[in-house]
C-alpha cells in the first residue's frame, strides 16, 4: 500500500487544482485536433486524464496506487467519461502498450526512476508527440502574503529540505532525448481557508499523514498560528498558476 492510499479523497479536494480554462488553453496552444491518443502517467484520481479528455481521441490512466485508481473510476463515472486504467508503475509498462501522441505527467515525475523511465517515455511517445509535465501552485509574487509562512511550516515538518517545482524538476530531463519546447501557463484564483491549506499540506508526499505521524497535530497547530494574521475574516482569495512544460524529442 502506497503513501497516498489513505489520502486519495483529500488529494482530489485540496490539492491545487487545474481549472477548465487551463486544459482549453493547452489544447489551443498545441493545436490538438481531437483524435490524439493520450496516456496519463501517475494519473492519481484522474484529474489530467479527465481534464484533457474532451480535447483528444482517447485517454489511458496509469498509476500503481489502487486507492487512487478507485478515486479515478469514481470521478470518471460521475463525469460520464470512459477512462481505462492500468495499475502499474511507468517503469513497468509492457512493450505492447502502444504509442501515444501525448504523455501527461502531473506531480508524479519525482516518483519515477529516471534511468528506467526515460527509455519507456522514448518508446511510447509517437513521432512528433509531446510530453506534458503539469502542475499547479500559488504564485510567489506577494499576492498570496501568507505563502512564506505556509512554506516555513511545511519545511519545518517536511521529509524533504527543498520544496517547489524547480527543486524537483529543473534538471530531470537533462541528458535525455527530450527538451522543453515551451511552457504554457494559466493564472486563476480561488477562495482558500487556513483549514484547506492544512489539508493541502497533507496531500504532499513529504508531509503526508503517515510521514507526520505523531507530529500531525503539532503541524496543524503551528500552521494555524502562522496563518492567523493573514486570515482575519477566515477566507482569502488565492492566486495560482497552472502550468504545462512541453517536452519534445531533441
Amino acid at each position: 500500500m502506497g503513501r497516498f492510499a489513505t489520502t486519495a479523497e483529500t488529494y482530489l479536494r485540496y490539492r491545487e487544482p487545474y481549472p477548465p480554462a487551463f486544459f482549453a488553453k493547452v489544447a489551443t496552444r498545441l493545436d490538438l485536433e481531437g483524435d490524439e491518443a493520450l496516456i496519463d502517467l501517475g494519473t492519481g484520481p484522474g484529474v489530467l486524464a479527465l481534464g484533457f479528455r474532451p480535447y483528444v481521441g482517447s485517454v489511458l490512466g496509469v498509476d500503481p496506487e489502487p486507492a487512487m485508481l478507485a478515486a479515478a473510476r469514481i470521478e470518471a463515472a460521475v463525469a460520464g467519461i470512459g477512462l481505462p486504467l492500468i495499475a502499474l508503475r511507468t517503469e513497468d509498462l509492457p512493450a505492447d502498450i502502444g504509442r501515444f501522441d501525448l504523455v501527461t505527467i502531473g506531480r508524479a515525475l519525482h516518483w519515477m526512476d529516471k534511468d528506467a523511465t526515460v527509455p519507456v517515455l522514448d518508446r511510447i511517445l509517437a513521432k512528433g508527440g509531446a510530453i506534458l509535465i503539469c502542475g499547479a501552485s500559488p504564485v510567489k509574487d506577494g499576492r498570496n502574503p501568507w505563502q512564506e509562512a505556509f512554506e516555513a511550516v511545511n519545511l519545518a515538518f517536511s521529509a524533504r529540505k527543498e520544496t517547489g517545482w524547480a527543486a524537483v524538476y529543473a534538471h530531470w530531463f537533462d541528458a535525455t532525448p527530450f527538451v522543453e519546447s515551451e511552457l504554457i501557463e494559466h493564472e486563476f484564483t480561488q477562495t482558500i481557508t487556513p483549514e484547506a491549506l492544512f489539508e493541502r499540506l497533507l496531500t504532499r508526499s513529504s508531509t503526508a499523514p503517515d510521514v507526520l505521524g505523531e507530529r500531525l497535530e503539532a503541524c496543524r497547530a503551528d500552521l494555524m498560528a502562522a496563518l492567523e494574521p493573514f486570515f482575519a475574516s477566515g477566507t482569502r482569495e488565492e492566486t495560482l498558476v497552472a502550468r504545462a512544460g512541453v517536452y519534445r524529442r531533441r
